[in-house]
């Protein structure tokens, strides 16, 4: 059985005047007919706003060693918590996760996580740092930020 698809409100897009909708969240600025998708598959038109259908699946969870990501010298020796989403609006021909980030899979991909549930995993695991990796994460800003935002609750806790 499919779960039903998730339509997350957004900010990022201003309605046209033929009907359709412009997302404004990157540089491709996809102009879009009800239902339809952008190029990053992730953002749809839906009653006339873009909505987000990732938000709170991700595509999948590492825990990895901060000196794997392309940062000097932060927080060296620490871990780092991993996650991104289906879809991507870019088109990287040397793309080393084009089966995550070009999926049109969603239900099959996605594991249920909420912004909490990833700040307190990383809490768990004694990871210092989130990565938003895998796909560009402009794309889930919305749940980016929201995971952000739950972090820094949680870390700013006496």
């Amino acid at each position: 059985m499919k779960s039903a698809e998730i339509v997350y409100p957004t900010k990022y897009w201003q309605p046209l005047s033929d009907g359709r909708v412009r997302c404004t969240l990157c540089p491709r600025y996809c102009t879009l007919r009800e239902g339809k998708r952008g190029a990053c598959f992730v953002r749809r038109a839906h009653h006339g706003e873009i909505v987000l259908t990732t938000y709170g699946r991700s595509s999948g969870f590492c825990i990895d060693p901060i000196e794997k990501k392309p940062l000097n010298h932060f927080y060296p020796g620490s871990s780092v918590l991993s996650f991104g989403t289906a879809g991507c609006n870019l088109g990287c021909k040397f793309c080393q996760n084009w089966n995550i980030s070009k999926s049109r899979k969603m239900e099959s991909l996605g594991r249920q996580a909420t912004p909490q549930q990833i700040a307190t995993t990383a809490n768990t695991h004694h990871c210092d740092s989130i990565a938003f990796t895998y796909n560009d994460p402009v794309i889930f800003l919305e749940y980016a930020v929201d995971t952000a935002m739950a972090c820094k609750e949680l870390t700013s806790i006496p």
